[in-house]
Protein backbone atom coordinates (compact mmCIF):
# COMPACT_ATOMS: atom_id res chain seq x y z
CA UNK A 1 0.00 0.00 0.00
CA UNK A 2 1.41 3.31 -0.99
CA UNK A 3 0.43 6.64 -2.37
CA UNK A 4 3.61 8.26 -3.57
CA UNK A 5 2.20 11.34 -5.28
CA UNK A 6 0.18 12.41 -2.27
CA UNK A 7 3.01 11.67 0.16
CA UNK A 8 5.43 13.74 -1.92
CA UNK A 9 3.03 16.69 -1.87
CA UNK A 10 2.45 16.55 1.87
CA UNK A 11 5.85 15.54 3.19
CA UNK A 12 8.38 16.57 0.57
CA UNK A 13 9.55 12.94 0.47
CA UNK A 14 10.34 11.18 -2.75
CA UNK A 15 7.68 8.65 -3.76
CA UNK A 16 8.38 4.92 -3.98
CA UNK A 17 9.58 3.62 -7.35
CA UNK A 18 6.10 2.38 -8.14
CA UNK A 19 3.37 4.62 -6.81
CA UNK A 20 -0.05 3.24 -6.03
CA UNK A 21 -3.26 5.15 -6.40
CA UNK A 22 -5.69 5.97 -3.64
CA UNK A 23 -7.96 3.26 -5.06
CA UNK A 24 -5.11 0.71 -4.71
CA UNK A 25 -4.70 1.70 -1.07
CA UNK A 26 -8.47 1.57 -0.54
CA UNK A 27 -8.60 -1.95 -2.00
CA UNK A 28 -5.79 -3.07 0.31
CA UNK A 29 -7.46 -1.51 3.32
CA UNK A 30 -10.80 -3.12 2.42
CA UNK A 31 -9.02 -6.44 1.95
CA UNK A 32 -7.47 -6.16 5.41
CA UNK A 33 -10.87 -5.37 6.93
CA UNK A 34 -12.43 -8.30 5.03
CA UNK A 35 -9.74 -10.63 6.38
CA UNK A 36 -10.61 -9.58 9.93
CA UNK A 37 -14.35 -10.10 9.34
CA UNK A 38 -13.78 -13.51 7.74
CA UNK A 39 -11.68 -14.53 10.75
CA UNK A 40 -14.47 -13.46 13.11
CA UNK A 41 -17.07 -15.42 11.14
CA UNK A 42 -14.96 -18.55 10.81
CA UNK A 43 -13.94 -18.65 14.47
CA UNK A 44 -17.50 -18.00 15.66
CA UNK A 45 -17.62 -18.09 19.47
CA UNK A 46 -13.87 -18.74 19.69
CA UNK A 47 -13.28 -15.15 18.46
CA UNK A 48 -13.51 -12.68 21.31
CA UNK A 49 -11.91 -9.35 22.11
CA UNK A 50 -11.01 -10.64 25.57
CA UNK A 51 -8.13 -12.96 26.37
CA UNK A 52 -9.54 -15.53 28.75
CA UNK A 53 -7.41 -17.00 31.51
CA UNK A 54 -9.61 -20.10 31.63
CA UNK A 55 -10.89 -22.32 28.84
CA UNK A 56 -14.56 -21.79 28.08
CA UNK A 57 -16.71 -24.75 27.05
CA UNK A 58 -17.26 -23.34 23.54
CA UNK A 59 -13.57 -22.45 23.06
CA UNK A 60 -12.22 -24.56 20.19
CA UNK A 61 -8.91 -24.31 18.37
CA UNK A 62 -9.77 -23.17 14.85
CA UNK A 63 -7.27 -24.34 12.23
CA UNK A 64 -9.40 -24.23 9.09
CA UNK A 65 -10.29 -21.50 6.60
CA UNK A 66 -8.04 -18.47 6.88
CA UNK A 67 -6.67 -19.89 10.15
CA UNK A 68 -5.05 -22.63 8.10
CA UNK A 69 -2.67 -20.07 6.59
CA UNK A 70 -2.59 -17.23 9.16
CA UNK A 71 -2.30 -17.82 12.90
CA UNK A 72 -3.98 -14.54 13.91
CA UNK A 73 -5.93 -13.34 10.85
CA UNK A 74 -8.04 -10.89 12.85
CA UNK A 75 -4.91 -9.22 14.20
CA UNK A 76 -3.22 -9.21 10.80
CA UNK A 77 -6.29 -7.61 9.21
CA UNK A 78 -6.52 -4.93 11.87
CA UNK A 79 -2.77 -4.24 11.68
CA UNK A 80 -2.82 -3.54 7.93
CA UNK A 81 -6.23 -1.82 8.04
CA UNK A 82 -4.99 0.67 10.65
CA UNK A 83 -1.90 1.50 8.60
CA UNK A 84 -3.85 1.63 5.34
CA UNK A 85 -6.31 4.18 6.69
CA UNK A 86 -3.44 6.52 7.52
CA UNK A 87 -1.86 6.05 4.10
CA UNK A 88 -5.21 6.95 2.54
CA UNK A 89 -5.27 10.10 4.66
CA UNK A 90 -1.79 10.88 3.25
CA UNK A 91 -0.37 11.40 6.69
CA UNK A 92 3.14 9.90 6.84
CA UNK A 93 3.65 10.80 10.51
CA UNK A 94 0.44 9.05 11.56
CA UNK A 95 1.20 6.13 9.25
CA UNK A 96 4.47 5.53 11.07
CA UNK A 97 2.82 6.18 14.44
CA UNK A 98 0.01 3.71 13.75
CA UNK A 99 2.47 1.10 12.46
CA UNK A 100 4.63 1.37 15.57
CA UNK A 101 1.70 1.47 18.01
CA UNK A 102 -0.10 -1.45 16.36
CA UNK A 103 3.08 -3.51 16.18
CA UNK A 104 3.93 -2.87 19.83
CA UNK A 105 0.38 -3.79 20.85
CA UNK A 106 0.48 -7.12 19.00
CA UNK A 107 4.08 -7.85 20.01
CA UNK A 108 2.86 -7.81 23.63
CA UNK A 109 -0.63 -9.28 23.15
CA UNK A 110 0.19 -12.28 20.94
CA UNK A 111 2.76 -13.93 23.28
CA UNK A 112 0.43 -13.45 26.26
CA UNK A 113 -2.57 -14.84 24.38
CA UNK A 114 -0.53 -17.74 23.04
CA UNK A 115 0.65 -18.67 26.53
CA UNK A 116 -3.03 -19.14 27.43
CA UNK A 117 -3.71 -21.09 24.22
CA UNK A 118 -0.81 -23.44 24.98
CA UNK A 119 -2.28 -23.98 28.45
CA UNK A 120 -5.72 -24.72 26.92
CA UNK A 121 -4.71 -26.85 23.92
CA UNK A 122 -1.21 -28.12 24.80
CA UNK A 123 0.92 -29.67 22.05
CA UNK A 124 -1.82 -29.18 19.48
CA UNK A 125 -1.37 -25.40 19.75
CA UNK A 126 2.43 -25.65 19.98
CA UNK A 127 2.43 -27.53 16.65
CA UNK A 128 -0.07 -25.08 15.09
CA UNK A 129 2.02 -22.10 16.21
CA UNK A 130 5.20 -23.66 14.78
CA UNK A 131 3.55 -24.45 11.42
CA UNK A 132 1.39 -21.34 10.91
CA UNK A 133 2.91 -17.83 10.68
CA UNK A 134 1.26 -14.69 12.01
CA UNK A 135 2.38 -12.68 8.94
CA UNK A 136 2.68 -9.59 11.15
CA UNK A 137 6.21 -8.25 10.48
CA UNK A 138 8.79 -9.44 13.05
CA UNK A 139 6.22 -11.42 15.05
CA UNK A 140 6.91 -15.11 14.33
Amino acid sequence: MCNGALWRTRSGCAPPERSCSVSDTLRGTRGAQALRKIAMIQARKAFTHTIYTYQRKEHKLVKTGVYRFIRHPGYLGWFWWSIGTQIMLTNPVSTIGFAVAAWRFFAARIPYEESKLVAFFGQEYVHYRRETPSWIPFIP
